[in-house]
């Protein structure tokens, strides 16, 4: 087993990684976020007394909540480079700015895939498994595909809709001015507005959505009941064939990983993404990708897949979904094969 020491500072959570080790820590603030450990049961990693007895120096907090605590994280950089060992930070948020320790090891769910950094290794959000029961096989049928969207799409208020296209505006601006591989990061409401308005104007699509005007995976914002809130969105996505599945304020989605765990087949709007083990998973046998820049197109892209899917294939795609899922996705899947298998390899090609 792979041994790392952790100093933990009292006032801050660790990360899930030590759950195992030092018991789970409740975080009521977002909903449901504990179901997703349900299965992070046995220790992945062994805790050292000393720093000299360890493989790797951890992070024991994730990255973004040390923001108080500077000296805290480059103490243990610097503890890690005196010692000749590398440092392992996870970064489990939506900023994609880098880490200015280029000699850690960063595992982070945000990045595009145009400025990733060696040293970074994309990894999956801690989505929950929505399964319960059977796996809910849709039959294709000899109509139009069903797309199915559960969420946030629609601006909050004014002030909102105008800080939208502020923001908009200056990416574009840069864009133009000559700043490449913008495009991507234009805000995600935007690009979900966009997409469900053609998907909706279609004549090839059936649309089965329901549009929220705010984030209803957090305590402060949820707007409803939130086991009603979860029961409509876990049913939107198993009465649809297709998930539809655009990033949000950074440039992932817990949604690709809920679908999947449903065995959805995702629609997955590509602002440059970078998906979690991409040289081991298959994506392109149960996933369909739809360029941002051709996102008035994205009706094109749904009904020519489902066209040309056989109803053999249409059932063994929904099984690929959740298989790559169960198999490698799921947070204590992941975490292990990222201790295990994903560090050793990054190390050896460093």
């Amino acid at each position: 087993m792979v041994s790392v020491y952790a100093k933990l500072l009292p006032d801050v959570p660790y990360i899930p990684l030590l759950y195992p080790n030092l018991g789970v820590q409740e975080r009521e603030s977002i909903l449901f976020l504990q179901d997703a450990f349900s299965e992070l049961k046995e220790p992945i990693v062994e805790l050292t007394e000393t720093p000299e007895e360890a493989d790797y120096i951890l992070l024991a907090h994730n990255y973004p909540s040390l923001k108080a605590h500077g000296s805290h994280v480059s103490d243990q950089e610097a503890l890690a480079r005196s010692l000749g060992k590398k440092l392992i930070i996870f970064w489990h948020g939506d900023s994609d700015k880098q880490v200015p320790y280029h000699d850690a090891v960063v595992f982070r769910t945000n990045q595009y895939r145009h400025f990733q950094k060696e040293n970074e290794i994309l990894m999956p959000a801690y989505a929950v498994d929505m399964l319960e029961g059977d796996l809910p096989i849709r039959q294709k049928s000899n109509g139009k595909p069903v797309i199915g969207f559960c969420g946030w799409a629609g601006y909050k208020n004014a002030k909102n809709h105008l800080g939208t296209l502020l923001k908009n505006s200056f990416i574009e601006l840069r864009q133009f001015l000559g700043a490449r591989h913008m495009g991507p990061r234009i805000k995600g409401i935007t690009y979900r507005m966009k997409a469900i308005s053609r998907l909706q104007e279609s004549e090839a699509i059936e649309t089965n959505c329901i549009i929220r005007t705010s984030y209803s995976g957090h305590r402060q914002t949820i707007k409803t009941d939130a086991n009603t809130a979860r029961q409509e969105y876990v049913q939107n996505m198993r009465d649809c064939d297709y998930a539809l599945i655009i990033k949000g304020d950074g440039n992932y989605s817990y949604r690709f990983y809920e679908a999947l765990s449903l065995g959805r087949i995702p629609v997955l709007l590509d602002t440059d993404c970078i998906l979690p083990l991409e040289d081991e998973i298959p994506y392109d046998e149960f996933v369909v990708r739809v360029p941002y820049w051709d996102v008035f197109h994205i009706d094109h892209y749904v009904a020519e897949h489902f066209g040309q899917t056989s109803p053999q294939d249409f059932i063994a795609m929904q099984k690929k979904a959740r298989d790559a899922y169960e198999q490698y996705l799921r947070p204590e899947r992941f975490l292990h094969h990222a201790m295990h298998t994903l560090l050793p390899k990054h190390l050896s090609h460093s």
